[in-house]
């Protein structure tokens, strides 16, 4: 299994390729920081094979470096739109990517970093844009019926009580279903879990979907701030 961390501000950059790594039988993601405090605690705790790492962090980089190296993680830099060029970044980094990169090309470089591999970095024309629905079609295929039935409820604003109600089932049950699928699609919540169906498109072609009784806007639920142990919202 590679742990990976997910180090990044962008907020629909992270749930997309969150969703993307959760695709993955062999990969898991131990952790999403958005702060230098939470990525420094879940670097030690956690001890990922690959931190994927936003430039954004460059300012204590020599920090997330050391600890890195103490950990034997590598790291993949993602180069933010507008920042200049680093040459040395190649020697500092077992990898560095565009963000424009396509999340499948993500995927592959983290499973070559994980195998011990140095990548020489990817410039933007060397990128090609990934299908979003491809993601929604993969995880998709993981989930049961009755799990799409219960994503097709969040998404439509049904609360877990509403949900079992339908399901002919019990709250807890409904728990536990969202935990399982919180873990295929890769987020940490029903808002995140609604931004991810609407965008890759996870519920296109089932019976689940019924875009006349959709409820998205009646959704509420704060995203929670990612820390050591932190759980998912599943109420």
């Amino acid at each position: 299994m590679i742990n990976v961390i997910l180090a990044d501000h962008e907020r629909i950059f992270r749930i997309g390729m969150a969703a993307a790594l959760a695709a993955e039988d062999e990969i898991r993601i131990v952790g999403q920081p958005t702060t230098h405090d939470q990525l420094m605690r879940g670097i030690d705790n956690f001890r990922p094979h690959v931190l994927v790492l936003s430039s954004a962090f460059l300012g204590p980089i020599d920090e997330i470096r050391q600890s890195c190296k103490r950990q034997r993680t590598a790291v993949l830099l993602l180069q933010d739109y507008g920042t200049k060029s680093f040459p040395d970044m190649p020697a500092d980094f077992e990898g560095v990517i565009w963000r424009s990169a396509d999340q499948r090309t993500v995927v592959e470089c983290i499973r070559h970093m994980a195998r011990g591999g140095r990548m020489v970095r990817l410039t933007p024309d060397k990128e090609q844009e990934i299908i979003p629905e491809s993601i929604g079609v993969r995880v998709r295929q993981r989930m049961t019926e009755q799990e799409l039935t219960i994503v097709s409820c969040v998404v439509r604003g049904f609360k877990n009580r509403e949900i079992a109600i339908r399901l002919g089932t019990t709250e807890q049950a409904v728990k536990n279903s969202l935990r399982r699928i919180f873990d295929k699609t890769g987020v940490y919540g029903r808002l995140e879990l609604a931004l991810f169906v609407l965008h890759h498109r996870a519920l296109a072609g089932t019976s689940a979907a019924n875009p006349r009784e959709s409820r998205f806007s009646s959704m509420a639920s704060p995203q929670r701030h990612w820390n050591a142990s932190r759980s998912p919202s599943i109420n």
